[in-house]
């Protein structure tokens, strides 16, 4: 199951910086790297003239006549609708229509996709060159340039990434763009207007938000303005609208009528809205555009970002306070749609918060389900506070949804707010629903109770294990809490079905196994690992004991040199994650194995997505495990000098790049610890080789670093990160760690900060 806004919230509450992509003077000069690989370009369906303003569809077709060596990326989208793998070279040249939206230097994107192997079969990809260029009337010219193949190295072939892209340039096709003709624009627009007023498909609604938003005319820039409010699940074409705007030749036409619309009863004011409008403003003056490539001015560089944030901060503090004065005229959905959209754009001012924050719980049964969720699941700061618990006392009155479906994520948030708010009420309907057999919340939800409740709470999950009527929670709960007493019963149980279980139950049962009669446990993990005929959990059995694999550590060093690469590749990530410092010795010593057992053939060691089995391609994998496992292992520590031996022992080019930048963030002056704060009340944290630590694995890896090692916390700005994070957060994240730091004798100090 998926939900694009849930996924999308993820990606905003990361601050993607200012970074000025790399691009090669002269793209179209490129020439095809590959012989065997051909790129046919065609205008589909043969057309070659069209109106102004009209798509213009591409058909790309890839074909190869050597087979299994090219992989094709199938993807051909991200979140904006935007995907650079082609380059649309055309002659006269004409502009990029989006040039002022990503000349700025950060934007998000993201999208799932996959690979095809090429052949004799042509692999084919449309595309719309009015997302890339420009076309008014004229005759042009047009060929791509595509970076959308590749295939693995040859032996001895030297590449960091374990893949080599190959450049493919097509044919070129001739194409006429009509003078305008404003009947048929009128026609398009109103077309387009009507079918997205009518509850279209989405794909119907999809062509006419693009016909829109190419059409390029004064009236399809006022009627993107009145469209616009969102993007994602909130208006999923709302990307195509918003970039119409962008792209619009009449900028000042669509900034006035954005600033007309705030005032517009039926028109909400969103962050999306505000912050394109803002955008708009600035980067309609060429001062503002990002500094060039060949720019090396670290500092000049910081300073210009600096001025451009504050300018921009400016600029959204003026628009705020237009749509404050607005939102009298604003009522019902559109009203709590523009107050979510104020708090989300101006919540790190206090003046601004305490105004719009209880007008907006006002307006709580006016807002959409999706934008509710949100609140409370991952925005949680800016509305928390006791005037949210009637609402929060709905939510959980409700039936209870089924298990880890996303109401069910919402209810339990909704419970452990309440509990934050009235911890008395909140254990009381914790353990109501954590007793309730038709409820399943969460064992992190569950944890919250004291241990005289959770052992109310087990003894119905135990008796519900031994009736094969279980829960997922039950086998949690069984794993984290339950006490020898219930051994023979889950015994009996595990032991008539073993080498059947589903993975979470499996692994749940272990794990209480080693904790209560570690003897058994331990024969009762060698035996599932034994066990591979009904299921695949073995691949991933050693990883899912977590916590409890040291007490069968030994059981896991073994595994190293198992015939199945695919225990073996689990049995590394399970001791670089959760071994304890011993396992550091092992992983070494199989490190030296697997480079003498290669010696010689080096060359075949390479990832073949299409024969991921081939020994080359296992051997790539486990070496790229073994040196993750070794270099960013929890329990033991990885400076320079282990590295450089680290570096002595691997096979392949790209491990041995990838540990000399590790080297290279060692030499710093400082190290830069770096958070990232989602959700807020759980941050992870990056540091040199270390990655996704929690707060208790960062304590744990500060302990670990040489005696006099400096570090630097980063700290995020108002502006720098969506949802901001409050400076008193991160304040007394510094404290504490600053605490751990002098303990074990380092320095840490603050970057970044105001």
């Amino acid at each position: 199951m998926s939900k694009p806004s849930r996924t999308a919230v993820a990606f905003a509450a990361l601050f993607l910086s200012q970074v000025v992509l790399a691009v090669p003077n002269d793209p179209c000069a490129a020439v095809s790297s590959a012989s065997d690989v051909q790129l046919t370009l065609a205008l589909k369906d043969g057309r070659a003239v069209f109106e102004d303003g009209e798509i213009i569809l591409l058909v790309l077709s890839f074909t190869s006549t050597t087979k299994h060596r090219y992989t094709a990326d199938v993807r051909n989208y991200d979140r904006s609708g935007r995907l650079d793998t082609e380059y649309y070279c055309v002659e006269p040249a004409v502009p990029d229509p989006l040039a002022t939206y990503f000349k700025a230097g950060a934007f998000m994107g993201g999208g799932l996709g996959s690979t095809r192997e090429l052949d004799a079969a042509p692999f084919t990809v449309e595309a719309e060159l009015n997302e890339w260029r420009s076309l008014g009337p004229g005759h042009y010219r047009v060929y791509a340039i595509s970076h959308r193949v590749w295939r693995p190295p040859d032996p001895s072939e030297e590449t960091p990434y374990g893949r080599v892209s190959e450049v493919a340039r097509s044919n070129a096709v001739d194409l006429q763009v009509n003078s305008p003709d404003p009947k048929w624009q009128d026609e398009q627009l109103r077309s387009a207007t009507q079918t997205l007023a009518a509850a279209p498909s989405p794909e119907d609604a999809r062509r006419a938000a693009r016909t829109l938003r190419f059409l390029n005319t004064p009236d399809s820039t006022r009627q993107l303005v009145k469209l616009f409010w969102g993007v994602n699940q909130q208006q999923p074409f709302g990307w195509d609208f918003m970039f119409g705007l962008y792209s619009s030749p009449y900028r000042k036409l669509a900034i006035d009528s954005m600033h007309d619309q705030i005032a517009a009863p039926g028109q909400p004011i969103t962050a999306e809205f505000l912050s394109t409008l803002v955008n708009l403003q600035v980067s309609a003056d060429p001062a503002w555009d990002s500094p060039p490539a060949s720019a090396t001015d670290e500092e000049a560089g910081r300073q210009f970002w600096e001025r451009r944030r504050a300018l921009t901060q400016a600029s959204m503090k003026l628009e705020i306070q237009k749509v404050v004065a607005a939102l009298p005229g604003k009522a019902g959905r559109i009203r709590a749609l523009t107050l979510y959209g104020l708090l989300m754009s101006g919540g790190s001012d206090q003046m601004i918060a305490q105004t719009i924050r209880p007008a907006l719980i006002a307006a709580w049964a006016d807002l959409p389900h999706e934008t509710q969720d949100e609140l409370i699941e991952f925005r949680w700061p800016l509305i928390a506070g006791p005037e949210m618990l009637p609402i929060l006392r709905r939510i959980v009155a409700e039936p209870p949804p089924p298990a880890r479906a996303w109401a069910a994520m919402t209810r339990d948030a909704a419970l452990k707010h309440i509990q934050e708010l009235d911890p008395a009420e909140g254990r009381t309907l914790i353990l109501r629903n954590a007793l309730d057999r038709n409820a399943e919340p969460g064992l992190k939800l569950i944890q919250l109770l004291p241990k005289e409740d959770i052992a109310v709470v087990l003894r119905p999950a135990v008796e519900r294990i031994s009736r094969h009527d279980a829960r997922d929670l039950d086998y949690e709960l069984l794993g984290h809490y339950a006490d020898a007493s219930a051994l023979g019963t889950v015994r009996a149980v595990f032991e008539e079905h073993l080498g059947t279980w589903a993975c979470a139950p499996q692994s749940a049962m272990l794990r209480y196994f080693l904790r209560v009669d570690l003897a058994y446990g331990a024969r009762q993990v060698s035996a599932t690992l034994n066990a591979r005929k009904d299921t695949g959990c073995y691949r991933q059995l050693l990883q899912s004991l977590g916590a409890e694999l040291p007490q069968v550590q030994q059981r896991a060093i073994q595994a190293l040199d198992d015939s199945d690469p695919e225990v073996v590749q689990d049995a590394v990530v399970a001791l670089g994650r959760w071994g304890s410092a011993d396992a550091e010795a092992a992983l070494w010593a199989r490190l030296r194995r697997f480079n003498q057992d290669w010696a010689g053939r080096e060359g075949q060691l390479r990832a073949v997505p299409f024969d991921r089995r081939s020994p080359g391609s296992q051997g790539a994998e486990l070496e790229q495990a073994l040196v993750s496992a070794i270099a960013g292992g929890s329990n033991w520590i990885c400076p320079p000098d282990k590295l450089a031996r680290l570096a002595a022992l691997v096979s392949t080019k790209g491990q041995g790049q990838q540990i000399e930048g590790w080297i290279e963030q060692w030499k710093q002056a400082s190290a830069l610890i770096m958070p990232a704060w989602f959700p807020e009340d759980a941050p992870t944290f990056s540091v040199l080789q270390y990655n996704s630590l929690t707060e208790e694995q960062l304590r744990l890896k500060l302990g670990q670093f040489p005696r006099g090692t400096k570090l630097m916390l980063q700290f995020w700005k108002p502006g720098q990160i969506s949802p901001p994070v409050s400076m008193a957060l991160q304040e007394a994240l510094y404290e504490r760690m600053r605490s751990v730091a002098e303990t074990n004798g380092l320095t840490l100090g603050k970057a970044n900060h105001p």
